[in-house]
């Protein structure tokens, strides 16, 4: 059965459990007797009975319309909640909501992906999508940065993403340990061989993606071609609630959460 009112709750497993990190779990989530057909970018609400629901981006291929998987931080009473889910435990989602990545437009392009802390998660979908459809794209390039090593999520799936496509990894609080680049995102632009037409994702904290999207129109990218997920200010995810109004009058959870960097201003992106 395929779920066609994206409103609906509908009743999900938890099929497994993965520490990404100390404060990070991804759950793995089997669809119960329904099939979901999403676009990377998507986001749903999951409901925790007695406890509430909120939204999270999609964070699996959507190849496989069986499962979904999402990726939770510990912050509040909802994610602490999820965080002792075990396999087994029934919960429910709404979904697939918002509007997606282009990625008709993103094919044969080069793409540059760049992520931010847990804002990996809203692009993770995206890049499952382009490594299995290799073939169709350009040249692909992943800018993942973190604060400090412990901070860093789908360290396993990077191994697999890596012979696919080019991965940046940088630390902006490295420890001493560590071999890796050092800086913010922004700091390591100049190794990527940016072009006209290539397409830019953008996912992090609000202003480091404004912060990103300022430098790279500097370096005269247009911002047509850029394009950010703003999954963060998601409330109710129907557009009832009326808080995730951004400046400009735009919905984040009905008109996006991906919007071109054109659509929005930085004031917009960053607050």
């Amino acid at each position: 059965m395929s779920l066609t009112n994206p409103y609906l709750p509908r009743q999900v497993t938890v099929n497994a459990v993965k520490n990404e990190s100390l404060e990070t779990k991804t759950l793995r989530l089997k669809l119960q007797n329904w099939s979901m057909s999403f676009v990377p970018g998507q986001f749903v609400q999951l409901l925790l009975p007695g406890v509430g629901e909120a939204p999270f981006c999609i964070a699996s291929s959507p190849s496989d319309q069986r499962h979904i998987e999402i990726t939770i931080m510990r912050r509040g009473m909802l994610t602490n909640a999820a965080h002792y889910l075990r396999p087994g435990d029934a919960l429910g989602v709404r979904g697939p909501l918002g509007r997606p990545f282009p990625i008709d437009q993103f094919e044969g392009k080069d793409l540059l992906i760049i992520a931010t802390g847990i804002g990996i998660a809203a692009l993770k979908s995206l890049i499952e999508h382009v490594v299995g459809n290799r073939s169709k794209y350009g040249e692909v390039t992943l800018l993942y940065g973190a604060r400090f090593p412990e901070d860093l999520v789908y360290r396993e799936d990077m191994k697999h993403w890596s012979s696919s496509i080019k991965i940046i990894v940088t630390l902006s609080k490295a420890t001493p340990e560590w071999q890796g680049l050092r800086g913010r995102v922004t700091d390591h632009l100049h190794e990527i061989n940016l072009k006209d037409d290539m397409n830019i994702a953008i996912c992090g904290s609000p202003t480091v993606m404004a912060s990103i999207v300022q430098s790279l129109s500097l370096l005269g990218i247009n911002k047509e071609r850029i394009f950010v997920s703003l999954e963060r200010h998601m409330k109710c995810g129907i557009g009832k609630c009326a808080r995730c109004l951004i400046a400009g009058g735009k919905m984040v959870c009905k008109d996006g959460p991906v919007f071109k960097a054109s659509e929005i201003s930085l004031e917009a992106i960053g607050e």
